[in-house]
């Protein structure tokens, strides 16, 4: 899967490509109430890529001539390097942009990089297949950090890049992977 996605700032930069290893739904758990109110106990059922994925992505990470190409090549205003982070991405029901969320969200993960709505649900509908089973992973190019200054400015280039390091992927690695 491609796509676009947040970042936590300090972690990745816009323009990244993120690996979703692992994935997990930040929502999973169980609303309790107690004498301090409600509480959320935490049930986060995180799944994995592939190994045999990930250490091909990993492969391309060092390959700065080619990641560098992807910005020179894009033609706009976007002037960043790209870079491919494979870490630990959360999914949710919502769209995130009030800045306070996805730091609640990092007590579930040390080394949370993103936040999107749709890698665990095709990560687990993955791993519940039969034979033969897919080999689910995702590649979101990450466009705001889940802020108040979240807007549209770097969408096209996010979904840009995370849909060339898949082919850059492919193109390299395919015959090896599927």
């Amino acid at each position: 899967m491609c796509g676009i996605c947040a970042g936590v700032k300090g972690k990745v930069q816009i323009g990244d490509v993120l690996l979703a290893d692992p994935a997990w739904d930040f929502q999973s758990g169980k609303r309790l109430k107690n004498e301090e109110g409600s509480t959320f106990a935490i049930a986060p059922h995180q799944l994995h890529v592939p190994v045999l994925i990930r250490s091909h992505v990993e492969q391309l990470r060092g390959d700065a001539a080619a990641l560098g190409a992807m910005s020179e090549n894009f033609g706009s205003d976007f002037s960043g390097k790209t870079r491919i982070v494979v870490a630990p991405v959360a999914s949710g029901s919502a769209v995130i942009a009030d800045g306070t969320t996805i730091e609640s969200i990092k007590s579930q993960h040390r080394e949370l990089s993103g936040v999107e709505m749709e890698i665990y649900g095709m990560y687990a509908a993955a791993a519940s297949a039969s034979h033969p089973q897919p080999k689910a992973f995702a590649l979101k190019g990450v466009c705001d950090f889940a802020n108040s200054d979240k807007n549209d400015q770097f969408q096209r280039y996010a979904a840009y890049a995370s849909a060339n390091v898949l082919r850059l992927l492919m193109e390299r690695f395919g015959d090896r992977l599927f």
